[in-house]
């Protein structure tokens, strides 16, 4: 990690704990590591806030995210907040539960299930999702391979913006 990356996680972290600070009824208080409320948190937590402020969903799963980039030791944890927050229907944490379920982070690989949680992001109109199971169905990755779904997809995720899907519908087209 750059010490650029480290230097920029660090003042994200830093902002997050500061707006949470600064919420009403957030009085923030610090262990003597610097922890701020050292006794609330994890995936309990994070459930709980989920289903009492659905309005913080983008926001408490941002969290989850930069905690899953630490890396191994904390995927397992990672990915059980990433699965409360796609069933939340956080569709960008859909798209990194799908990534952890392909490549094994934090459990068992699965391509169903990475391509199931594509899918659900796809039928929320998120283009990254359409992208993702278009491409899933034009390889045949945890689905059965349907060419004409794969188009409908990828034309999907042009629409909505994807540079990816649309580069590669252009080379569908010429081959």
């Amino acid at each position: 990690m750059s010490r650029f990356s480290i230097l920029s996680r660090a003042a994200c972290l830093g902002l997050a704990a500061a707006i949470i600070a600064l919420m009403p009824g957030g009085d923030a208080r610090a262990d003597s590591w610097g922890n701020l409320n050292p006794e609330e948190g994890g995936i309990a937590h994070l459930a709980a806030e989920l289903a009492a402020r659905p309005d913080r969903a983008g926001f408490l799963c941002w969290v989850v995210y930069e905690t899953q980039k630490g890396g191994a030791a904390e995927s397992a944890t990672s990915f059980k907040g990433l699965q409360l927050c796609a069933q939340a229907g956080n569709a960008p944490s859909m798209i990194l539960l799908a990534q952890a379920y392909d490549q094994g982070l934090g459990t068992a690989p699965d391509a169903a299930w990475s391509t199931y949680w594509v899918k659900q992001a796809a039928a929320q109109g998120y283009a990254t999702g359409a992208y993702h199971y278009g491409l899933a169905l034009l390889q045949g990755h945890g689905v059965p391979r349907d060419a004409g779904q794969a188009r409908f997809w990828l034309d999907r995720a042009a629409q909505g913006g994807d540079r990816d899907a649309a580069r590669l519908l252009a080379n569908l087209t010429l081959s």
